[in-house]
């Protein structure tokens, strides 16, 4: 490839940014429609606000580097594909539970999973994937990256520089603002339980069975109060989406949110 002959910044202009958008809109589009057919509803996929998702840009333009030098082998195609896509989902994964204290996605059903983080089953996917887009997909997309380049010169590669590093900050308010209603939802869970569990001690035997009970149906008392029903008037949209568009989603340090999410979602 060209573009590994060219300078530093050149190359950054010229090859990493034009594929990683372009890569990144492909992922989104794939995940989107992929996810909505599974769920059966619109599901609008992606970390950030807007209709690209970083992590398979960055993979993929990745791969297309480190497998330039195996990619007329096939069988080393598809291990390249194999272990990079690997290690990209692995990472990706524990870089967004430890800055955002969340997991978007988790394999741990899935035999012979690490961590939930990644599964055989899922990178035979990946690696499979990378054949076709090394051998089909690549060559037509950088003829249209090519055909761009001439016309824009660059510049659109500025203009995707500046839209997804401004669209990242205001993604990392939005999921930090999300991560403190969370964490002030399941507080308000915690002191419910503690209260409950400090009645049962002090009730009397008449009482003490209808306390039991309504500690068996917390989920059901939390759902039906007054503030289930205002949850959704203090979410942004992309925090909806979030949790509507992430059904396995888990906020990490808040084990009872989890289990009431998607039921404050629909009762609000």
């Amino acid at each position: 490839m060209a573009f590994l002959h060219l300078p530093p910044i050149r190359w950054l202009t010229s090859f990493y940014n034009p594929p990683f958008f372009t890569y990144s809109v492909i992922g989104w589009l794939w995940e989107t429609f992929y996810c909505s057919i599974k769920d059966h509803h619109y599901a609008y996929r992606g970390f950030l606000f807007g209709p690209y998702c970083p992590v398979y840009g960055f993979a993929v333009t990745t791969i297309l580097i480190t497998a330039e030098p195996v990619k007329n082998n096939l069988i080393l195609l598809f291990i390249v594909g194999f272990i990079v896509a690997s290690i990209f989902e692995y990472f990706a994964s524990l870089f967004l539970e430890k800055a955002f204290h969340m997991k978007l996605w988790d394999y741990s059903k899935l035999k012979g999973n690490i961590q939930g983080r990644v599964a055989p089953e899922i990178s035979l996917f990946w690696g499979i994937g990378v054949v076709f887009l090394v051998k089909f997909i690549q060559p037509f997309i950088q003829r249209i990256i090519n055909w761009e380049e001439a016309r824009t010169h660059g510049w659109l590669a500025v203009i995707i520089v500046l839209v997804m590093g401004t669209d990242t900050v205001l993604t990392m308010f939005s999921v930090h603002q999300l991560h403190t209603s969370t964490k002030q939802w399941d507080n308000r869970i915690n002191q419910r339980l503690e209260h409950l569990h400090q009645l049962i001690q002090e009730a009397k035997p008449a009482e003490e069975h209808r306390l039991k009970q309504r500690l068996a149906n917390w989920r059901a008392e939390i759902i039906d109060s007054e503030d289930a029903r205002r949850f959704n008037q203090h979410l942004s949209w992309n925090q909806r989406r979030l949790i509507k568009s992430f059904p396995k989603m888990k906020v990490t340090d808040t084990k009872h949110f989890n289990d009431v999410k998607k039921d404050l979602l629909k009762k609000s």
